[in-house]
């Protein structure tokens, strides 16, 4: 996230606050009417949110740095959209833990159904910011330290789990259903070669605009897709929603390649400016 409107940061937090119905669902049919896990499609799910160069110095110390407006938007709009969604059935969400870190800071929300949105507040003047920078960030954080570096896991489980573990990428501002994410998963687990996928996206809204992009997602989706498909390599998966596996994204010539520092011209263009593209 950067600069996102107030109508932007409600449709993602309407994303959320259905995955967590959906865990909270599955994860009570597991434990209490005793279903079987392989025909729940039972998963874990943590949200991530990078706030780009979000911090500003404050007015009243002037040494001292403290979050922009849109960190303040993000966590009115949890506080006020969560009332409107959990408030119904007389359920809320608790204030954020915050946290100081080495990059800037985090905030730490439990939602009712105990999935959790952590917010990672990047200081620019601390740690690289931009897009790619921050999905190199988390997969690091993620991958490397909870996952290979977890002392209380086997070189066989973490094998396992890295077969089994999936980043889903996407825009601040993404309307999707939980179903969404599970038809892509279980396409991913019929062909355990396969490193990403995407879903085809709808753009909302009306008139002319609306209708080219309707008209330019379907072209991209079906048409030049299914072509490179057919070749052998689809070329690009949108970050907008693509979902990517561990195991794919933590080979060594994947990450290395990723994190390559931009000091060329046209670096600046693959590397920074079509960050997407250049993962996929």
């Amino acid at each position: 996230m950067w600069h996102e409107s107030p109508e932007e940061i409600s449709e993602m937090l309407k994303s959320i606050f259905r995955i967590d119905e959906d865990y909270s669902a599955r994860k009570l049919a597991l434990n209490i009417l005793n279903v079987d896990e392989q025909h729940l499609d039972f998963y874990e799910w943590e949200t991530h949110i990078f706030f780009d160069d979000c911090m500003e110095r404050s007015d009243d110390e002037k040494d001292e740095m403290i979050v922009n407006q849109f960190v303040r938007l993000l966590i009115n709009s949890v506080d006020e959209f969560g009332k409107k969604w959990y408030g119904k059935r007389h359920l809320h969400i608790p204030p954020p833990v915050k946290i100081a870190t080495p990059y800037g800071g985090r905030l730490v929300w439990t939602l009712p159904g105990n999935t959790q949105i952590i917010c990672h507040l990047k200081d620019k003047n601390k740690i690289r910011h931009k897009k790619r920078w921050s999905q190199i960030m988390y997969m690091y954080y993620f991958l490397g330290h909870q996952l290979m570096d977890n002392p209380d896991l086997t070189d066989a489980q973490k094998e396992v789990r890295a077969e089994n573990t999936f980043l889903l990428a996407l825009d601040g501002d993404v309307d999707f259903q939980p179903e969404a994410i599970i038809k892509v998963v279980d396409l991913m687990k019929r062909n355990p070669s396969v490193g990403a996928a995407c879903g085809r996206i709808h753009p909302t809204g009306g008139g002319y605009m609306q209708w080219y992009q309707k008209f330019e997602y379907a072209i991209g989706h079906w048409l030049q897709k299914a072509t490179e498909h057919m070749m052998g390599c689809v070329l690009c998966s949108p970050g907008c929603f693509s979902l990517f596996r561990a195991k794919a994204v933590m080979a060594d010539n994947v990450m290395r390649t990723y994190t390559t520092v931009a000091n060329q011209p046209k670096h600046f263009v693959q590397y920074d400016q079509g960050e997407d593209r250049w993962l996929c």
